[in-house]
């Protein structure tokens, strides 16, 4: 017959399987030996004749025919969850048995030694018959201890151990199967083991019997092993009485050649006075083991720590105070020797001040000088110790410890211990660690209270403004000239670091002023010099200015003839040509402005900076760091040489070594001032107005004076100037070529000095994400300013008369709502009103207008309702130009600067209000 596919596809359909009974039969056979015998069926059971069969018949899947009612096969027949377990049991007997006549037949299953218990545990949740002597009983498997009593008795001078009652009997070979009053105890391997002994000694002679100098050895083992077989063991009264349990453990720590050793005595109280003593072996265990994993090992009779110097210092340090939790611990003199220094030996201290130096004292109590500078290496290499000659160990992971060092290294003394001074300027920084608890007391350190107590008290000081200032400071403006004042009283340096709009040059006048009669050096970049001359000639009038800057005799006369004045201006460029003349010369106050200029530590425009003599040096800066702290190092390194060291061991213990950033900052803190706009706004005005002067560079200087030459020739030759309109139109061409000569000049290739300030201001201002508007009255010198912008990688937005309506409305969300373009290049005309600009907080004007009420509508399309921040206006004015005179005119002739911007150039009704002089004077 052919196995078709039909066939096949028929064998593995789903077909409903019956669930097949079992029924167990167990009998004690032997003294440790059972038989169990099984019935399987559906409506009637049938006995599992051949065992081997059977075993087959689930592995081959074949039919074992039991009945005219029961077939038997594993693929359609199952057994419950619980039944299978003890089927499968079967299955591995028959398969074990070996085909011949006295197998063929053979109905039980015969098993001892650890297959008892497995069919014991598997029979836990079914009913079953047991049969013992005769008997049948249908026993419980129960888990635990035996429900029996045993007993401890005091006799004369011994102890006895037993039981009243029929004892359980052990029905396996290791005595873990008892069975006892018809059910059957499974007891733990162990407790069997034990069990077993038991029952063989007292079925036999009723009792045991223990000398009192075993009790203790039975009370400590024999006890909690019963109380693991019997759910009761009662003890006599008399030796309950007698126990002793509480166990003291006592290290004994010793150094033998070198080497750490430790004894272990474990003593019980009542010991010697003959009480009954149950050992603690588990304590006594645990006592042993946690020297091993402290790394001690067992020779002979003690225990020898076999661990590296880094474990050992673990140990010594940490672990064998841990062990105290366990017992005693003892140490021998010798190993007192081999101690762990901590923060409390080491001392640091201040000595007395001599020409504004302290001596500064370190030391280790106990330990050799000659070990310090590996010591501090140690620290400087992130190490956890130092091991000393002696074997003693430095603790260097405890916080105050490291905190000293890392002020000894702040202070540049862990390369060189030999010359330990520290200038007085550092005492602030040293009372602000105090304060701050990173140290833990300094001897000597009320030797810092005078110079403390100056810094302490700037609040409370109130000098006086000069009377003579033609300015009204702001409360933040006094504090930063007492901050000057305190400065100089302390014998120090500084650093002004206000924002940019909060009125530095100011702050330095009102100080300079107060202080008139001194000699001041301030060093500007070139495009500031004039704004500095400005600012003087405005706000203190009284006082001599002199500007050594441009022709070279004309510097050296100024200089020649410093008697003259109060304050000499120059530029970083001047002053490094005119070095040789001011090296010679001792100033009162040396002030540089925009100290980012000196930055570079290796350029030779710093050296020059730094070669200035002078009693107080100050910086007045916005950014006093740009790209890295080398550059605020190079600035203290002019306003105090030697604070911040020199500029490797600078690098070296500052900027290699992260963790000291802190006290960089503690450092340096007392010696800087910074205010922000948002700190100080309440005493801002809601827009700040300033006038920035810039100088013509030498090829606009050189164009220009052409063009006035060229104009005043023709204004001379009609004396009557009868024709305004014509010149107004060389105005226009002197304005532009203030600009940008390249408008109007068409084989100019010079730079521009208006674009190169535009620029660097633009520059400056993002740097602190100011948003900013420039305004122009002509659209070729925005284009012009917007490929410098292009060049310089800056993005920014472009708006003149040609720009539509809805592509005007998009410019302004675009700049109002992103924050990549932070630049909106903007024509008079075409964005002087109607835009809604409050996104930005500066506003320049390129070239002014001469009209304050077209200038401020240009303004206020960013100081304008909605605007949260002060608002900066910096007008642009070319210096010694025709925009410084006629802003200098605009408040006599106001309808004649109405009539030049307004563009109403063919009435010339308010051009014959000017004389023929006053036109002339504009181009003088």
């Amino acid at each position: 017959m052919n196995f078709t596919n039909k066939d096949f596809l028929n064998y593995f359909k789903s077909k409903p399987k019956e669930e097949v009974k079992l029924e167990v039969n167990v009998e004690l056979v032997g003294e440790n030996s059972i038989k169990a015998n099984f019935k399987i069926g559906i409506d009637k059971m049938y006995t599992l004749k051949n065992l081997r069969e059977f075993a087959y018949s689930r592995t081959t899947s074949r039919d074992k025919v039991y009945g005219i009612d029961f077939v038997y096969n594993v693929s359609n027949n199952y057994f419950s969850y619980d039944d299978e377990k003890i089927v499968d049991m079967i299955e591995e007997y028959g398969m074990g048995l070996s085909y011949n006549s006295s197998t063929r037949e053979q109905t039980s299953m015969f098993i001892n030694g650890p297959l008892v218990r497995r069919l014991m545990e598997l029979l836990q949740y079914k009913d079953f018959e047991f049969k013992y002597k005769n008997l049948y009983y249908n026993p419980k498997i129960i888990k635990g201890v035996l429900p029996i009593n045993i007993d401890l008795e005091m006799g004369n001078n011994e102890i006895l151990l037993k039981s009243e009652e029929n004892l359980p009997v052990p029905i396996s070979q290791r005595g873990d199967v008892v069975f006892y009053k018809g059910d059957i105890y499974l007891l733990s391997f162990e407790s069997g083991i034990y069990y077993k002994k038991l029952y063989t000694v007292l079925e036999k002679f009723k009792e045991i019997r223990f000398t009192n100098n075993e009790a203790s050895e039975v009370l400590t083992n024999v006890i909690p092993k019963l109380k693991n077989i019997s759910n009761e063991v009662r003890i006599d009264k008399k030796i309950e009485s007698n126990i002793c349990e509480k166990l003291i453990v006592r290290y004994y720590f010793d150094l033998e050649e070198e080497k750490v050793t430790c004894d272990i005595v474990f003593e019980y109280e009542g010991e010697d006075e003959g009480k009954f003593i149950i050992k603690d072996m588990q304590k006594e265990e645990d006592a042993i083991y946690r020297l091993y994993t402290y790394y001690f090992e067992k020779e002979k009779s003690k225990y020898i720590f076999k661990g590296n110097d880094s474990q050992l210092y673990d140990f010594l340090s940490f672990e064998i105070n841990r062990l105290k939790n366990i017992g005693e611990v003892y140490y021998s003199d010798k190993l007192k020797s081999k101690r762990i220094y901590t923060h409390s030996s080491i001392k640091v201290g201040l000595g007395e001040e001599v020409n504004h130096y302290l001596d500064f004292n370190f030391k280790i109590e106990g330990v050799d000088k000659k070990e310090y500078k590996s010591i501090i290496n140690a620290f400087k290499a992130n190490k956890r110790f130092y091991k000393l000659g002696n074997g003693s160990f430095i603790n260097l992971e405890e916080k105050e410890t490291k905190e000293t060092f890392k002020l000894m290294q702040s202070l540049g003394f862990t390369n060189d211990l030999n010359n330990m001074k520290i200038n007085s300027n550092k005492a602030l920084y040293i009372e602000n660690l105090l304060i701050e608890k990173k140290l833990p007391y300094i001897e000597g350190v009320e030797k810092t209270k005078a110079i403390v107590d100056k810094f302490k008290n700037i609040d409370n000081i109130s000098y006086e403004t000069p009377k003579d200032l033609n300015a009204n400071l702001r409360d933040y403006q006094i504090e930063g000239l007492n901050w000057f004042k305190t400065i100089e009283y302390c014998g120090f340096g500084g650093i002004l670091a206000d924002e940019m709009g909060l009125g530095k040059t100011l702050q330095a006048i009102s100080f300079l002023l107060s202080r008139k009669g001194k000699k001041t050096l301030v060093i500007t970049p070139t495009s500031l010099v004039h704004n500095w001359k400005n600012e003087f000639e405005k706000f203190a009038p009284s006082m001599n200015i002199g500007i050594a800057h441009g022709i070279k005799k004309e510097r050296e006369k100024i200089i020649n003839t410093i008697e003259n004045y109060d304050v000499i201006l120059t530029t970083y460029g001047s002053l490094k040509n005119d070095l040789e003349k001011y090296e010679k010369i001792d100033f009162d106050y040396c002030i540089i402005d925009e100290a980012q200029n000196i930055k570079n530590p290796t350029a030779v425009s710093t050296d020059a900076v730094k070669a200035i003599k002078a009693k107080t040096k100050l910086a007045l800066t916005g950014t006093p760091l740009e790209n890295n702290m080398i550059e605020l190092w190079s600035i203290f390194d002019f306003i105090m040489p030697g604070y911040l060291y020199n500029v490797t061991k600078f690098n070296a213990i500052f900027i290699r070594d992260e963790s000291q950033l802190e006290n960089l900052k503690r450092m340096i803190k007392p010696f800087i001032l910074r205010r922000t706009k948002k700190e100080v706004i309440k005493e801002l005005p809601d827009k700040i107005e300033k006038e920035f002067l810039v100088e013509l560079n030498k090829e606009q200087r050189k164009i220009y004076s052409v063009y006035v030459e060229d104009i005043k020739r023709k204004l001379e030759e009609k004396r009557d100037v009868e024709n305004k309109i014509t010149v107004f139109a060389y105005l226009t061409k002197l304005r532009q070529l203030c600009l940008d000569p390249s408008i109007i000049v068409s084989d100019y290739k010079g730079k521009s000095a208006k674009i190169e300030a535009c620029l660097d201001i633009i520059k400056e201002y993002s740097k602190i994400n100011n948003k900013i508007l420039v305004f122009s009255q002509f659209t070729t010198v925005l284009q012009n300013i917007g490929k410098k912008l292009s060049q310089n990688n800056i993005e920014y937005l472009y708006l003149d008369g040609q720009t539509k309506a809805l592509d005007r409305i998009n410019l302004v969300d675009e700049f109002n709502e992103g924050k990549d373009k932070k630049v909106f290049l903007i024509s008079l005309k075409a964005g002087g009103t109607g835009l809604n600009l409050t996104s930005a907080n500066t506003v320049i004007h390129f070239d002014p207008w001469w009209n304050p009420a077209v200038e401020n509508q240009a303004s206020d399309r960013a100081h304008r309702y909605g605007q949260r921040e002060v608002v900066e206006v910096i007008k642009l004015i070319s210096k010694g130009t025709i925009e410084e005179k006629i802003v200098k005119l605009q408040e006599r002739k106001k309808e004649l600067i109405e009539d030049i911007i307004d563009g109403n150039l063919s009435d010339g009704a308010n051009l014959k209000n000017l004389s023929n002089e006053e036109i002339l004077n504009l181009f003088k």
